[in-house]
């Protein structure tokens, strides 16, 4: 009887190990690299994943199923793996300190992605992509000596890396080098025709060396390889403005407004068209796109500003108002936004507020022609006359056409007693423009009689 017992028990635990062996959750090393190696990513997850319950000591299951989360862009996932394995001692792999490096770099942590990057130069002393990165790092920082130093490794590695020579050419712009920045940037084309970034940049280089055909042609080449590049357009938009053809401005914004990933933020692209309307006398469009901006970006001090004007011509003051007061909220040394404040105050009656904005537009900008004007308004309406004709005085010397400096400066003159003076200034504000020629013409008259 205590045979058979014994022989069931081992019959049972036979059974038992049996079934365990044929456990359907139970997971190879080998099943789930063959997932990855078929770049079936998701499934090399739950496949790791099932490998490492069971075998939660193996440092590379971990490594391999950040690679998988890697490939993924779970960046997050794949750091948290990567960071399992080098705690377990999975250290002498340079693409999972590179790959580490990346998503910290990502993540704006330069400093630890430096870091990363070195340990994968260290092991493959002729990993070009790591001595890319830490010159990119470089650049980031401004430190062009170093990032020289970086790319030139690199190249020395690899004479054919398209992308080392862009970098040498972003290199170039940035130190305003633009001749040998073209140099780099036809390098890289030369390498890899088929990158729309390439050429992008030799046309920003050209645009910089004043060679408008150069940059259409470059920008436009960068166009036909990618329809949707959104900074080509933006490029474009740029340089049409510079040429005075808005039509062209405006089509070219629109395009890169619906480009998607254009890297450019949206509520930028819609402020600047609305510039391009405001000049082209479109102001309906002008404000549509300025408040459209502001809905994307409620921190838009240029939106603001711009819209306040806008306001501010069609006579809504108090709307106006409250666009300068937003912008001096958010740019506490925005000369314009407290030059057109203090106007608004000078126009309420509210002097001691209008002079003490003025002040502060002029001590922001000493050359805001409107800021020196107004300031001068506020001290001529406190009887101070003398103070006031320096402050026109300011203005005039920066803007010598300004017609209505050169009105209220007469006037100034005229109550001082200088009558030749200020029928000089009533002759140029009537000259500078002819709208005055009604109000001023007899206050000339009287002033050359005295």
């Amino acid at each position: 009887m205590r045979i058979k017992l014994l022989l069931l028990a081992a019959a049972l635990i036979f059974v038992s190990n049996l079934t365990y062996s044929f456990d359907s959750t139970r997971v190879t090393f080998g099943e789930a690299m063959d997932a990855l190696e078929a770049e079936e990513y998701e499934t090399a997850v739950d496949l790791f994943t099932k490998y490492l319950k069971i075998s939660s000591g193996h440092d590379e299951g971990y490594y391999q199923r950040g690679n998988a989360y890697y490939e993924l862009k779970q960046y997050d996932k794949a750091l948290t793996d990567y960071s399992w394995a080098y705690n377990m001692g999975f250290q002498k792999d340079e693409v999972m300190f590179f790959r580490m490096g990346m998503i910290y770099k990502n993540n704006k942590d330069y400093m630890t992605a430096l870091e990363y990057f070195k340990l994968a130069s260290e092991i493959d002393k002729k990993y070009t992509q790591a001595f890319l990165e830490m010159g990119n790092l470089a650049l980031l920082a401004e430190d062009y000596s170093k990032a020289s130093e970086y790319y030139n490794k690199a190249l020395s590695l690899d004479p054919t890396y398209p992308e080392v020579f862009f970098s040498l050419g972003e290199i170039n712009t940035r130190s305003a080098n633009y001749g040998d920045a073209v140099t780099n940037y036809e390098k890289a084309i030369e390498l890899d025709s088929a990158n729309p970034k390439y050429y992008y940049s030799l046309g920003m280089a050209y645009n910089s060396l004043k060679d408008t055909a150069n940059t259409i042609k470059f920008l436009s080449k960068s166009l036909k390889i990618d329809p949707g590049y959104g900074l080509a357009y933006y490029g474009l938009a740029t340089v049409y403005s510079s040429l005075g053809d808005y039509p062209k401005t405006i089509e070219n914004y629109t395009k890169a407004i619906n480009s998607k990933g254009s890297g450019l933020m949206p509520y930028f692209l819609y402020t600047e068209r609305g510039m391009v309307y405001l000049k082209m006398k479109e102001l309906s469009s002008a404000m549509k796109d300025f408040d459209f901006a502001i809905k994307l970006n409620v921190n838009d001090t240029d939106s603001y500003l711009e819209r306040g004007k806008l306001l501010l011509a069609a006579g809504k003051d108090t709307a106006a108002f409250e666009d300068f007061s937003k912008v001096i909220s958010l740019d506490e040394q925005n000369s314009q936004a407290y030059a057109y404040r203090g106007n608004l105050y000078l126009d309420r009656g509210q002097i001691d507020l209008a002079e003490s904005d003025l002040r502060k537009a002029v001590t922001y900008n000493p050359n805001d022609t409107l800021a020196l004007f107004q300031l001068g308004n506020v001290l001529y309406a406190k009887d101070d006359f003398q103070n006031a004709l320096n402050y026109y005085i300011k203005a005039l010397n920066i803007n010598p056409k300004y017609s209505a400096v050169f009105e209220n400066r007469g006037i100034c003159y005229y109550n001082l007693g200088f009558y030749k003076l200020a029928a000089t200034d009533f002759e140029s504000a009537m000259k500078y423009n002819p709208e005055l020629t009604a109000k001023l013409q007899p206050l000339y008259i009287d002033a050359k009689s005295r």
